[in-house]
């Protein structure tokens, strides 16, 4: 079992480093693997140096640190509220970033991505935190089905006042659009350098919370008589969920 698992993780590994060298070699224009490690290893300012260097390494970058944050985010969100389905979505989590990027074009007029990306993690980080707070005022505290239900009610909350917003701004659903679609195209590589940070320190605390993820498997009894503290764990999980989603949203 332990040998199929490695021998599972070589291939995803190797899967991985074909993407990344047929995302920076391949586009409008194709560049030879050869040229694309020239590239990274000896620049000499060439096109196609800038080329791979410019706009290729930020959009490879910023494409796996947002898949990993997503994957890491979904797996929590399916061990928080043990439903196999469940996604970041069910804790208004992307909705709470769109509204952060509608307030950051209607009322601060932003236009350029970098500008607005502080308020989509915001956003996502306040969705995620009152999710959470509402859900644990209840008698069961910040059981799997509060933080559905509260979830789900929120998300559709905000995804209302968004709507609303864009229906009658103009301007503002035209530059929210862009951003909406999601696209890792043209991503300057300050948005690389600034996403990778924030997706390193949820997966951190997603790791620091995994043990106590496993009791809380066994249920809520269970994992207290292990020794664990069942709000401390949930918090944490939470917040790597809140953390990584609100970094790919506003980043992809």
């Amino acid at each position: 079992m332990l040998r199929r698992r490695w021998t599972v993780l070589a291939v995803a590994v190797l899967v991985l480093v074909l993407a990344v060298l047929a995302s920076l070699a391949l586009g409008s224009r194709a560049i030879p693997p050869g040229h694309v490690l020239d590239a990274l290893l000896h620049p000499r300012g060439t096109e196609e140096d800038v080329i791979v260097r410019s706009l290729r390494v930020p959009r490879t970058v910023v494409g796996l640190a947002a898949g990993a944050a997503l994957a890491v985010a979904g797996v929590l969100m399916q061990a928080l509220t043990r439903n196999p389905l469940a996604d970041p979505r069910i804790m208004g989590v992307t909705s709470g970033a769109s509204l952060g990027v509608v307030i950051a074009i209607s009322v601060f007029g932003l236009t350029a991505l970098p500008s607005f990306l502080w308020f989509g993690v915001a956003g996502a980080a306040l969705a995620g935190a009152f999710v959470h707070a509402l859900s644990a005022r209840t008698r069961d505290g910040a059981s799997p089905v509060t933080l559905a239900l509260a979830g789900t009610a929120l998300d559709a909350s905000l995804t209302g006042v968004v709507v609303g917003v864009l229906t009658v701004n103009q301007q503002t659903f035209d530059t929210f659009r862009f951003w909406a679609v999601g696209s890792l195209a043209g991503r300057p590589p300050q948005v690389a350098t600034w996403v990778v940070p924030f997706v390193a320190a949820g997966v951190l605390v997603a790791f620091a919370a995994a043990r106590g993820l496993d009791a809380l498997a066994l249920g809520d009894d269970v994992a207290r008589g292990l020794g664990r503290n069942v709000g401390r764990v949930r918090l944490g999980a939470a917040a790597a969920a809140i953390l990584l989603t609100g970094a790919a949203v506003a980043a992809a």
